[in-house]
């Protein structure tokens, strides 16, 4: 059997680019621990622990975009460079001054999450260029989703490491050497010094979003992030709440996300990727339930295996499907669009959980979970044709196919 992979990565400079990605992104899979971690660590509650990681990741939604269309005008290099230097500021300004709460903290917060360099976008716009097949742009896309989980496998339990073996302030300085070395050796390569977009002429203000399609995909991933970062705050809080480490339960969330993006890549699925997107959302949404049953922290690890053997296969698709549905000309910015709607929705669902865990307890919030994997779930079923490509796609599609 060939290996799936074995044609993607045998391009030029793809290995470094992946490598160089997953580090300088590493920051990412420890951030929300970081913080959550960092603020306790300082005194401060589970609810302005939940809205220092709401408003990092609320920052970011706003600061995606904004650098993602400067990309597209200025190239790469330069726009990464500059957005690392200000978030490794805002870390070191973290470390340094350790705020428990108030307006420091929580602006830090929001400089550290808008500068939070676009590399996923930025590879992903470079898988559009590397490669030029259907089937492989697929594969592309299902490798990346599949190493990201590396960030979310190390990322937790590095900073739940580094918080209890040195300082909680260590994981923020920790970041800070991932993002100066990641984003370095990812800009620095000849692929991105020489990238550039397609259409740089003037735009629509709105770019991918004035396509409906697009804007139901959206919709789904906004469900679908509040659940995640629900429980990515909930885990923590609840691992916090019984004297055990929140960083391994993170970690085997991650392992089955990449056990299930590998099988995912071993086969050619008969299904349209708008049915495929609707299966698996259902799927994660039972796995919602299912986390629900857990008494212990190890019967929660091991559900959260199960579960997230879904999360790659999900997040491989709704690429696929916003390449092939955003305008012509907008394909970038809608990849930047994707990780904007994640974001917002990791951050509202991080301080819902926070805010729950505080009056209530953290399995609790657990629920909110159910409630926004239900909401993906519907915005893909309801008027379901609405999630097919205009005549216009069509064509752009048949083009590149």
């Amino acid at each position: 059997m060939r290996y799936p992979y074995s044609d993607i990565l045998g391009a030029p400079s793809v290995g470094r680019l992946i490598a160089a990605s997953i580090v300088g992104r590493m920051p990412v899979g420890m951030g929300a621990l970081a913080l959550f971690l960092f603020v306790r660590g300082a005194g401060g509650s589970y609810a302005i622990a939940g809205l220092a990681v709401s408003l990092a990741t609320i920052g970011t939604s706003f600061g995606s975009p904004i650098l993602g269309r400067l990309i597209d005008r200025q190239g790469q290099t330069r726009v990464l460079a500059v957005s690392m230097l200000s978030q490794v500021t805002a870390l070191i300004a973290l470390a340094l001054l350790a705020p428990a709460g108030g307006f420091l903290l929580f602006s830090l917060c929001l400089v550290y999450g808008f500068s939070n360099p676009p590399l996923a976008a930025s590879m992903r716009a470079g898988w559009s260029t590397l490669f030029t097949e259907r089937s492989q742009l697929a594969r592309a896309f299902s490798l990346d989703s599949t190493a990201q989980e590396v960030i979310w496998i190390l990322g937790p339990l590095l900073a739940a490491a580094l918080a209890t073996s040195i300082d909680p302030r260590a994981p923020l300085i920790a970041m800070v050497a991932f993002s100066l070395i990641g984003v370095a050796w990812f800009a620095t390569s000849q692929e991105s010094r020489e990238w550039r977009s397609a259409h740089r002429g003037e735009r629509h203000l709105l770019g991918p979003l004035t396509a409906g399609p697009v804007r139901r995909v959206l919709a789904a991933i906004l469900g679908l992030a509040f659940a995640w970062g629900v429980i990515e705050l909930a885990i923590a809080a609840y691992a916090d709440s019984m004297q055990h480490s929140a960083g391994p339960l993170l970690a085997v969330w991650a392992v089955g996300s990449v056990l299930g993006g590998l099988l995912f890549a071993l086969r050619d699925w008969p299904q349209t990727p708008q049915r495929l997107l609707g299966i698996l959302l259902f799927l994660n949404l039972v796995g919602f339930f299912v986390l629900l049953l857990a008494q212990t922290p190890w019967q929660l690890g091991v559900l959260l295996a199960l579960t997230g053997v879904v999360n790659a296969p999900v997040i491989a698709t709704l690429y696929v499907l916003i390449e092939s549905l955003a305008p012509e000309g907008t394909v970038t910015e809608a990849f930047t669009w994707i990780s904007t709607t994640f974001t917002v929705g990791i951050g509202a669902g991080a301080a819902s959980a926070g805010i729950l865990s505080d009056l209530l307890e953290p399995r609790a919030a657990f629920w909110l979970a159910v409630f926004g994997g239900g909401g993906a779930v519907l915005a893909v079923i309801l008027r379901p044709r609405g999630l097919h490509p205009t005549v216009h796609q069509q064509e752009r599609s048949a083009r590149t196919s």
